[in-house]
């Protein structure tokens, strides 16, 4: 089968959606697929949405010669109206690959309408949906008044580690050790990713009690880096609070081994990828009740939900599991058993390559 993916920018970008891009490209290639990657410059909302009218991207797609168009859905932007055309010249099915849906992001209220009339116009233009998780394929249907097209779910997976080389043992000794908890927060640094609610949240804690890793992208939203680099020089944490940009491969593996847990009090997670690295190596995640993360984090069992912005509950959590390294022991026990159920890339991949199939037939 030939298959195209239209997405922004390049595949090597460092986020969630990229990396399941990737992992899916690579997997149809190995089932002997071919593969065609069309990429848009990623550029301002309204240049994107010039892009209807611009021939160039129905001309790319007519000569990559292709039997269906995945579009990663934050294209959306780019082809909501151009849709309508590719499916008369071209005739080939169009399937949105929905990683994070802009309108349950945080917009201003004088702008979020126009998104969101955006984005439902572009779901009613494709013809089928592949969603990261059951809560992305709610929202999906809540914007499509309740239709659905064809589709599937595929869910992120957390096996980027081919060995993790974390036991229970290794857990009981890392747990009941002395010294701070040391905590791991992996994402790029935008205000979606809660930062700030982590910070505050240390600030009602003893400076001795913790140390924190933050590894993430630390160009994406200056202003926000700016402002996160100020709240933790006016309340003096310079010495507990780390910042070292982005991280990948064996020195990503290497920090997850190092921490005692992770925590992401992200405004939305539509999965979360990171949350089940997190697990592979027997770390406790603390995320929030926004979003998809209560697909992977069981409330009190192998982690904890947070209300978004909830700074005293995460301070109350954070205090409790330093003084209670037993139950710290437990949660991260807990985490590694529940990695272990969780599907691998190739078995999410594979769903996908069955409903491409399905749908071209």
């Amino acid at each position: 089968m030939r298959i195209g993916l239209l997405i922004y920018g390049d595949m090597e970008t460092v986020s969630g959606g990229y990396l399941y891009n990737r992992k899916l490209v690579s997997y149809l290639q190995s089932q002997g697929e071919q593969v065609t990657i069309i990429s848009l410059p990623p550029r301002n909302v309204w240049r994107h949405l010039a892009d209807n009218f611009r021939n160039d991207c129905l001309q790319q797609i007519a000569a990559a010669e292709i039997d269906i168009l995945i579009q990663d859905a934050m294209v959306h932007p780019s082809v909501f109206l151009l849709n309508r055309r590719l499916g008369r010249q071209l005739a080939i099915p169009i399937v949105a690959l929905a990683h994070l849906l802009t309108s349950f992001d945080h917009h201003p209220c004088y702008s979020a309408w126009f998104y969101r009339a955006i984005e439902r116009y572009y779901l009613k233009s494709v013809t089928g949906v592949i969603a990261n998780s059951q809560t992305t394929l709610a929202q999906v249907c809540e914007l499509m008044d309740g239709g659905l097209p064809a589709h599937c779910v595929a869910v992120p997976a957390g096996d980027n580690f081919q060995d993790a080389g974390v036991d229970f043992n290794a857990i009981q000794q890392r747990a009941l050790a002395p010294g701070s908890l040391r905590i791991l927060v992996v994402g790029n640094l935008i205000r979606r990713k809660g930062l700030h609610v982590l910070i505050w949240a240390l600030s009602q804690l003893p400076v001795e009690d913790f140390r924190v890793t933050v590894a993430g992208r630390l160009d994406m939203e200056p202003g926000y880096v700016e402002h996160i680099r100020a709240l933790v020089s006016a309340l003096r944490l310079q010495a507990q609070v780390v910042l070292i940009g982005p991280v990948q491969g064996q020195a990503l593996a290497d920090l997850y081994r190092q921490h005692h847990l992770m925590v992401l009090p992200s405004a939305y997670e539509s999965y979360g990828i990171v949350y089940l690295e997190a697990q592979q190596f027997g770390l406790p995640v603390i995320g929030t009740t926004a979003g998809a993360a209560k697909e992977i984090i069981d409330h009190d069992r192998n982690g904890y939900l947070i209300a978004p912005e909830d700074h005293r509950a995460l301070a109350d959590l954070l205090r409790k599991l330093n003084q209670n390294r037993e139950l710290l022991m437990q949660l991260s026990r807990n985490a590694l058993i529940a990695f272990t159920s969780q599907p691998s890339w190739d078995q999410s991949c594979e769903i996908i390559r069955q409903y491409l199939y399905a749908g071209i037939e």
